[in-house]
C-alpha cells in the first residue's frame, strides 16, 4: 500500500471511530430577533444512526417558562422550559451578550398522548412526538382535524399544521361544497396556495373537481378571471380542456376577439386549434368586416396559405367579392395579388 493510500484509509478509520464514539446530544441556542416579544430559538439533535437534525424558528417570549429577562440581558446560568401541548424542552445553559446556549431534555406530555388516543389517532413514536411539540401541534388542532373527518395520520396531522391548514380554512373549504377532500388533499392545496375564492368560482362555473384537478388548474394558471370570462362566452369546457386552453396560451383577449367577430359558439377544440395555427383575432375580425363567414377550418387553411387581411381587402378593391375560401386560396396559390 502506498503512503498516500495509507493516509487516506487512516483518515477514514479515524472518522468512523469518532462517529461511533460520539454519543447522542441535544442542544439549544436563543437570542433576540430585534424586539423583546420574539426570540429566535434553535434546537439541534444528534442521534447515532439517525444523523443530525436542526430547526430554527421565532417564538413568543411567553412560550418560555422560567426564562429571566435579566439573565438574557446581563448573562449568567439559566434553566427554563419551552412548553407546548405535546411536551416540553427542559433547557439548561448560560447567557452572555444577549445570546444563550446549552443542552435540553425532551419531556413528553402524557395527557397529550392519552387525548390523541381518545380521538382515534395512533400513538406517535418519540421522534414524532418531539416533532409535533416543536411544530406546535395542539390538542385543539387535532380535534378540529378529527371533527372535519380528514382521517389524518399522526404524520399528516403535523404536515397539516406546518403547511398552515387551519380549522378555519377547512371549514371554509367544506362550506364551498368540497366535503370529500382528504388530509393529503388539504396539504397539497395549501402547498400550491389555493384560496377558497378559487374553489368557490369553480363551483359557480359549474365544476365539481377533485383536489388533484383543482391543483392542476391552479398550477396551469386557470384563475377566477379566466373562469368568469369562459362563463361570459357561454363556454363550459371539461377540466382537461380548461388546462389545455391555458397550456396553449389562449388568452382572454383572444376569446374577446372571437366573440366580437361573431365566433362565440366555437368548441374548446376549435378555439385551441385556431390559436395554435396562428389565426389572429385581427384576421378573423377583418374577414368578418368584409362580409365573409369562414368556418374555423377555412380560417386555418387561408392563414396557412398566406392569406391575410390585406390580401382580402386587395381582392375586394379589385372587384372580387363574395368568393369562397377555396377560391381565395387558389388565387393566392396562383400568385394573384
Amino acid at each position: 500500500m502506498s503512503r498516500t493510500s495509507a493516509i487516506v484509509w487512516g483518515a477514514i478509520v479515524l472518522a468512523v471511530m469518532v462517529a461511533i464514539g460520539q454519543g447522542p446530544h441535544q442542544d439549544w441556542e436563543l437570542r433576540h430577533t430585534g424586539g423583546w416579544d420574539q426570540l429566535r430559538f434553535t434546537v439541534r439533535r444528534f442521534q447515532p444512526g439517525h444523523g443530525r437534525w436542526s430547526s430554527t424558528f421565532d417564538v413568543p417570549y411567553a412560550r418560555f417558562h422560567g426564562l429571566s429577562e435579566d439573565t438574557i440581558d446581563h448573562g449568567g446560568k439559566t434553566r427554563f422550559e419551552y412548553v407546548q401541548d405535546a411536551g416540553k424542552l427542559v433547557c439548561e445553559g448560560s447567557f452572555s451578550w444577549g445570546s444563550g446556549s446549552g443542552s435540553f431534555t425532551f419531556v413528553p406530555n402524557p395527557r397529550f398522548l392519552a387525548e390523541l388516543q381518545k380521538l382515534g389517532y395512533d400513538s406517535p413514536k418519540e421522534d414524532g412526538l418531539f416533532s409535533m411539540m416543536l411544530q406546535g401541534v395542539s390538542l385543539e388542532f387535532a380535534r378540529a382535524a378529527k371533527d372535519a373527518d380528514l382521517n389524518a395520520t399522526i404524520e399528516q396531522l403535523a404536515d397539516l399544521h406546518v403547511q398552515g391548514v387551519t380549522p378555519e380554512y377547512i371549514r371554509d373549504v367544506h362550506g364551498e361544497g368540497y366535503t370529500d377532500f382528504s388530509a393529503r388533499d388539504f396539504i397539497d392545496l395549501r402547498i400550491q396556495g389555493v384560496r377558497t375564492s378559487f374553489l368557490r368560482d369553480l363551483k359557480d362555473a359549474g365544476y365539481n373537481p377533485t383536489a388533484r384537478e383543482v391543483i392542476d388548474l391552479h398550477v396551469q394558471g386557470v384563475n377566477s378571471e379566466f373562469l368568469h370570462l369562459l362563463k361570459h362566452y357561454g363556454l363550459h369546457p371539461k377540466v382537461a380542456e380548461l388546462v389545455q386552453l391555458k397550456v396553449q396560451g389562449v388568452t382572454p383577449h383572444f376569446l374577446e376577439g372571437l366573440k366580437t367577430a361573431g365566433y362565440d359558439g366555437l368548441s374548446t377544440e376549435e378555439i385551441v386549434s385556431l390559436h395554435v395555427q396562428g389565426v389572429s383575432t385581427e384576421f378573423i375580425q377583418a374577414s368578418h368586416d368584409l362580409g365573409y363567414r369562414f368556418s374555423p377550418r377555412e380560417l386555418e387553411d387561408l392563414r396557412n396559405n398566406g392569406v391575410d387581411a390585406a390580401y382580402l381587402r386587395n381582392l375586394r378593391d379589385s372587384g372580387m367579392r363574395n368568393l369562397s375560401a377555396e377560391e381565395i386560396r387558389k388565387l393566392k396559390q396562383n400568385g394573384v395579388d
